[in-house]
Formats: C-alpha cells, sequence, structure tokens
C-alpha cells in the first residue's frame, strides 16, 4: 500500500482497496467504497475489532486510517466469516500495531496538507510494548494572510494508542483506542465537526497447546454537530454502542480448527436534536426520539482443509435484534 502513488502526499488504505476486483468507489474524491453492487452503509469497517461509522476526512479525500499505525487489513468481499455480522456487502477488518516489545522505533512523513508520526517501544521490562501514533492537517495555515479567511479553519486529526501487557506465558490484556474529528468553520457562518472514537480492552488466554480464547469489551462512537449561525441554528447527532465478545479457536490437528463465540452490542442512537442559539433566534428546539436497540449473535464456523488444493469453510450464525425507543417507554409507563 506504502509503494502505491500517494494523492497530496497521504498513503490512503481506502483508495488502495478501490483496486481490488469487485470494488468500487463512491466517486472521485471520495473515501468510501461500494461491494459488488452495495451501498457504503452495507460495509462493515472495523479498527481492532470497533465499528467506525465514518471512514473519512476532509470531505473524502482522505480515510481515517493511518498507514504508520496499522499492521493488518482484511477484506471479506463474499466469504464473509461466521464470527461477524450485521452487514450484507462486506467486511474490512482493520488491525493496529501491537508496538515494538524489543526497540524504540519511529516513524512519519510531511506531506502538502498533513503530517504524521508514529512512536513505538517497549514496556515493563519488555513484557509490554506502546504504540502512538497521531496525524493532523495544518490547510488552515495557509487562510491566516487571506484578510476574507483568516477566521476560516478547515482540519482534522487522527491518534492511535496501543499497548499491551503479558501477565504470563498463557494471559495477555491488550487496550487500544483511536480519536479523530474533522473541524469546518466557514467565515463565522457554517461550523461542522464530526468524529468517531473508539476503544477496545481484550483480555488473550491460552488453555493449552489447541485452545485459545479473546474476551473483548468495545465501545465506538460517533457524532455530529452543525452549526449555522446566519439562522442561529445547532443541531446535533451520535450514535455509541458497546461491545462484548468472546470468541474462541480450537486447533483440533493440521487441517481443522474451530472457531465459535458469543457477542452482544447495546446501541444508543440520537437521531437529531436542533436548538437555537440565541434568544432572538427563529428557531424552535425540537429533539426526535431517542433509540436503543441491542444486538446479540452466536456462531460456530470450521476450515477444513480436505487436500494441498482444497480447504473447506463453513459455518452458522443466528442473530437477533431488540429494539425500543424513549417514547415506547413513555407508552409502558
Amino acid at each position: 500500500i506504502k509503494q502505491m502513488p500517494a494523492v497530496l502526499g497521504e498513503v490512503d488504505l481506502i483508495k488502495s482497496i478501490q483496486l481490488l476486483p469487485g470494488v468500487t468507489n463512491n466517486g472521485e474524491g471520495t473515501a468510501g467504497f461500494n461491494v459488488r453492487g452495495g451501498a457504503a452503509d452495507q460495509n462493515l469497517v472495523l479498527l481492532d475489532e470497533a465499528i467506525i461509522y465514518n471512514t473519512s476526512h476532509f470531505f473524502g479525500f482522505f480515510s481515517v486510517f493511518n498507514s504508520d499505525a496499522i499492521k493488518d487489513i482484511k477484506l471479506y468481499k463474499g466469504d464473509m466469516p461466521a464470527k461477524f455480522g450485521g452487514r450484507v456487502s462486506s467486511v474490512l477488518d482493520v488491525r493496529q500495531k501491537d508496538g515494538n516489545s524489543k526497540n524504540f522505533g519511529a516513524s512519519g512523513g510531511i506531506g502538502i496538507i498533513s503530517s504524521r508520526l508514529a512512536l513505538e517501544g517497549p514496556l515493563f521490562n519488555k513484557k509490554g510494548s506502546f504504540l502512538v501514533a497521531g496525524r493532523t492537517s495544518y490547510a488552515h495555515l495557509f487562510t491566516k494572510g487571506i484578510e476574507e479567511l483568516k477566521d476560516d479553519k478547515i482540519s482534522f486529526y487522527d491518534l492511535n494508542l496501543k499497548t499491551n501487557y503479558e501477565i504470563n506465558e498463557n494471559n495477555r490484556i491488550y487496550l487500544s483506542g483511536y480519536f479523530g474529528r474533522d473541524i469546518f468553520n466557514i467565515n463565522k457562518i457554517l461550523k461542522n465537526n464530526y468524529g468517531n472514537a473508539s476503544a477496545n480492552l481484550r483480555w488473550n488466554h491460552v488453555f493449552n497447546d489447541k485452545l485459545f480464547s479473546n474476551l473483548s469489551a468495545i465501545y465506538s462512537k460517533y457524532d455530529y454537530q452543525l452549526v449555522l449561525d446566519f439562522v442561529q441554528l445547532d443541531w446535533i447527532a451520535n450514535i455509541q454502542n458497546y461491545n462484548l465478545k468472546y470468541d474462541l479457536r480450537y486447533y483440533a490437528n493440521d487441517t481443522f480448527k474451530l472457531d465459535f463465540g458469543v457477542s452482544g452490542i447495546l446501541y444508543r442512537l440520537n437521531p437529531g436534536e436542533v436548538r437555537p442559539t440565541s434568544d432572538s433566534s427563529p428557531v424552535n428546539f425540537l429533539k426526535l426520539e431517542q433509540k436503543r436497540a441491542f444486538e446479540g449473535g452466536v456462531y460456530a464456523s470450521a476450515e477444513h482443509r480436505v487436500s494441498d488444493k482444497l480447504t473447506l469453510r463453513y459455518g452458522l450464525r443466528y442473530s437477533c435484534l431488540l429494539y425500543t425507543s424513549d417514547a415506547a417507554d413513555e407508552e409502558d409507563s
């Protein structure tokens, strides 16, 4: 990916997967993608198991993934493993680097629009490691010398964090997080900011040489705000979820492995809330119904290598969705 031509000096993960068969873009200058005719919101995008709802920066010209912080990328276009659910087109599974547990290292780059820096190294006498990676834009600095644009601000930033600690040879703890935001302030007329935030606390446990497990507690949030000063309006919306999942993998032998697990996701949705920004505003306060949902799932899948030329993957997943809103709660009460 890093060897591909970069747009404005930025290596872009989303742009790179658009070169794969069956994957197209949403239009020039956008960061979304479509898989085999599906819509962009039918793709499940995960960063260290946390759901990322908006994958774009800067009106879609850049993705939220900092290449210096990424270790592994898997795109499932049709044969989606049973452990994933909730989307019908594809799964983009992105994993951050764990950090170098032996030596301190740094990497980064300076671009026309933004610059980035990543630091990693050992912790706890080399029983753990850390990764800190940041990226920020400075396009708004070029407008300071223009009188009409000196108060404008167009910028974004990313912050990737990850650390881990080996308790003993059979237990290891991982903690990772991502924070990103776009900020637009156009001539005191329009203010717009949006961003993702996610965190994952994972416990990896090895039972024996054939069975190991991962227990993950995950939080993810996406929020959006739009302020229109000329009509004195402030509009906000957000979605957040809390995810608890337990995955196990069993290696029966060299040719057969079994994955199984259970997960539960609690969603809290604020579809929109409109507020006046002054007493003289013609806008009336309006708050749409707050919504909540619970998505549960249980799965089992197998990978069976029949011969050197034939491998079978098969599995089952059961999912359920429970939904409620504030209005329904008021009626019940």
